[in-house]
This record gives C-alpha cells, sequence and structure tokens, in this order.
C-alpha cells in the first residue's frame, strides 16, 4: 500500500511539473563578440547579453531546459566540454579536431546547417596604404605572418591557404602588433575587428571577407551519449527560436 501511495504521489507531481526540468550548463568565451555576446568577462548582463545567448535562452525555455551560463576564455571552453564539466558550448564553428571535444547538430551523417546558432565572418584588416589584399582564393602582399586569435578555426583556413599566423590572446591584442607595424595583416571576425576600427584610425578592412561561417551550439560526448534526447530538443528548438525571433533580436542589438 505504501508503496501505491508514493506512486501515485510521484506521477501527481510530474504531471503537475513540481519536479525540476532539465538543466544544461552552457559556456561561451568571455571577451565581447556583439551582436551575439556583450562584456569582456565573466559576467552575464542580465538585461543585453547578446543574441546568441537570448537565443540560447528562448530555445532553452521552448524545450522545457533550464540552462545556466558560464564565461571563459574560449579554449577552456573547448577543454571543457571535451571533460564534460560543461553540457554545451557555443558559438562553435566546425572544425575536424573539434569533434574530439563534443558533438555538432547532424543529418544524415553531415552537418546540419538549419540548426545553427548563427553565420559569421572572418575578414583581413591592414594599415592603410599596404598592398595586403584577399583575391578570393589567396592572400597577397603580406612581408610577414597574420596576426590571428588564439584557438580560432581561421588559423587552419590561412594554413591551408599556405599563410604564416602568428597567434595572440585576441583581436585587440594583434590590432596593436599591426598599427605597430609588427605584424602585416590581422584575420578576424568582422564583428570584432569592425568595432576596433574606430580606435585604429591607421587601419582598415579588406574586401571580400576571408571565409564565412555557421556556428553551432556543441554537446559534451557525456551528454550526447546520456541523454540524446535533450541535445536534439535543444538544437530543434534552436532552429525554430532563430527563424521566428532572430530578427527581432538582432534589431534589439542595432540601436
Amino acid at each position: 500500500m505504501a508503496k501505491l501511495l508514493t506512486w501515485i504521489i510521484s506521477i501527481c507531481l510530474w504531471s503537475s511539473g513540481v519536479f525540476a526540468a532539465e538543466t544544461i550548463r552552457a559556456a561561451y568565451e568571455d571577451k565581447s563578440l556583439p551582436p551575439y555576446y556583450t562584456g569582456t568577462s565573466e559576467d552575464i548582463d542580465p538585461v543585453s547579453p547578446g543574441v546568441s545567448v537570448e537565443l540560447m535562452q528562448e530555445a532553452a525555455k521552448a524545450a522545457g531546459i533550464e540552462i545556466k551560463f558560464v564565461r571563459m576564455p574560449w579554449l577552456r571552453c573547448l577543454k571543457s566540454l571535451q571533460r564534460g564539466e560543461v553540457d554545451v558550448i557555443f558559438n562553435a564553428s566546425f572544425k575536424e579536431d573539434r569533434l574530439e571535444s563534443g558533438v555538432y547538430p547532424m543529418a544524415g551523417g553531415k552537418l546540419d546547417p538549419s540548426r545553427r546558432i548563427a553565420t559569421i565572418s572572418y575578414v583581413l584588416y591592414r594599415l592603410k596604404g599596404t598592398s595586403v589584399a584577399f583575391t578570393g582564393t589567396s592572400v597577397t602582399g603580406l612581408d610577414g605572418p597574420v596576426g590571428a586569435s588564439s584557438g580560432y578555426s581561421i588559423v587552419e583556413d590561412l594554413t591551408r591557404m599556405g599563410v604564416k599566423t602568428e597567434e595572440a590572446a585576441d583581436v585587440t591584442i594583434n590590432f596593436k602588433k599591426l598599427a605597430s607595424k609588427r605584424i602585416p595583416a590581422v584575420a578576424g571576425l568582422e564583428v570584432q575587428g569592425d568595432v576596433l576600427l574606430p580606435d585604429f584610425p591607421a587601419i582598415e578592412k579588406v574586401s571580400p571577407p576571408l571565409v564565412s561561417k555557421d556556428y553551432f551550439v556543441m554537446a559534451s560526448h557525456q551528454l550526447y551519449d546520456s541523454r540524446r534526447d535533450v541535445v536534439e530538443r535543444l538544437w530543434a528548438k534552436l532552429a525554430e527560436v532563430r527563424e521566428a525571433r532572430a530578427a527581432a533580436i538582432y534589431a534589439k542589438y542595432a540601436r
């Protein structure tokens, strides 16, 4: 009788939503990447955290998931994901070697761009008056390595083009090196570099973009192997929310 009563109470609690929702821990970079996330710190702005953070919040809510955010350097995000210390990370572009660290949304054995969180471009920056250029297939006019941020996928892209790179912790350091003529160019995320241009009047952006990439939410192998339905539900809702709400959220940060 006692077991029956316990079972009845459990069913009632479950149906009334008393049990806690599924909780996941999401990590993202502690550097500003407007409009995708704001503030260069471990803090999370409760009002305007950034487009990607808001998309994650809305997708998690729609999926019935409680999400807890943490910020850290990007390389630590990747390592924490691989160790299972966090459940998901974002914004992550696709790199073959990252499959050791986590899982991307896939369809038919291929990356599924419909479940991306954003599309972002990498571009070159040079000193005004110099001849550094991008032809669409190769970088010309270089007399030294191109500055790039450590752990960012553009390093591999440039290496495949035969371009030597010099890595630094972030794009601001690279811009300072470029301004002091220690490197001939910087390859950076357009949304990061463009924000710095007013502070570096001697630097200009080169067209066309080096590459435009889709960015994703990656899940840890530990989470995906044990609670695959949770991850798939989050990815599915993220696609729905991005289609329905992204324009309105982007508009908020354009003001």
